[in-house]
């Protein structure tokens, strides 16, 4: 019997360990700071639960009523500002997203405000209602970066430690020059690379387990079911032999 209890607290450990998984928060477009008016979606990319409307999500820790995996912002306000959360069915909830809403003629945006050695992130320069934009300069720490006399995005690959700083842009709408709000992006020593790969190997290799470890815990059990009926089946078979044997005469006692 110790034999075959294994296989249910090894089957619950695999669950436990499965029901640890995070759900993931993602925005399309991938801009977490964007203008007044713009539209964004966010979307709770974990979720792989064949129920419908099993997503909860929340902004500034108030549930919403979307139980979408999905949550569409259309024509933002300043009140869509604020943090944002999901949880999907079984997971527990995702790390928060910030998402910013700006009235200004332009807005520095980056694919990523936190960025780990070695990554790449890109940023630019968005004006309001998308308009022409001249003679755009990308700055850091106050140092002219990047001149272009259209507008392009910056693309910083295999950062570093000193990629880190505050950046903003310049440029010309029309014949009025305007400066963007900066942004601080901080780019950090890739220490959790093992962590995440551990992650990983974890959604990889957990469902996997749990297929063996049901299929092992039924054979034992078919197993024991079966030794079970058989031993049954002898204990039977022994009382039957004793019925059919001759009970012996009683000796008569001597006189």
């Amino acid at each position: 019997m110790s034999t075959s209890m294994g296989g249910p607290a090894l089957l619950w450990t695999a669950l436990l360990l499965f029901s640890t998984w995070k759900s993931m928060v993602s925005l399309s477009p991938p801009w977490n700071r964007i203008f007044r008016g713009e539209n964004v979606t966010l979307t709770c990319s974990a979720n792989d639960s064949l129920e419908v409307n099993s997503t909860k999500w929340t902004h500034n820790n108030t549930v919403q009523a979307v139980t979408a995996p999905s949550l569409d912002i259309v024509h933002a306000t300043f009140q869509d500002s604020g943090e944002y959360r999901c949880q999907s069915k079984n997971l527990i909830p995702s790390q928060p997203v910030y998402l910013e809403v700006f009235s200004d003629w332009l807005l520095l945006q980056a694919s990523s405000e936190v960025v780990l050695e070695g990554e790449s992130f890109l940023i630019r320069c968005h004006s309001w209602k998308n308009r022409n934009i001249f003679k755009v300069i990308y700055y850091k720490n106050g140092q002219a970066l990047k001149y272009w006399y259209d507008n392009y995005n910056l693309s910083i690959t295999n950062a570093t430690i000193e990629d880190s700083g505050n950046y903003y842009c310049t440029g010309k709408i029309g014949k009025t020059n305007h400066t963007s709000e900066s942004l601080k992006i901080t780019v950090k020593k890739d220490s959790t690379t093992s962590h995440q790969s551990s992650y990983y190997w974890q959604r990889l290799l957990i469902p996997v387990l749990v297929a063996i470890l049901f299929a092992v815990d039924t054979g034992l059990f078919i197993s024991t079911q079966q030794q079970f009926t058989f031993i049954l089946k002898i204990k039977s078979t022994r009382k039957g032999n004793k019925r059919m044997d001759p009970q012996p005469k009683p000796t008569p006692p001597k006189n």
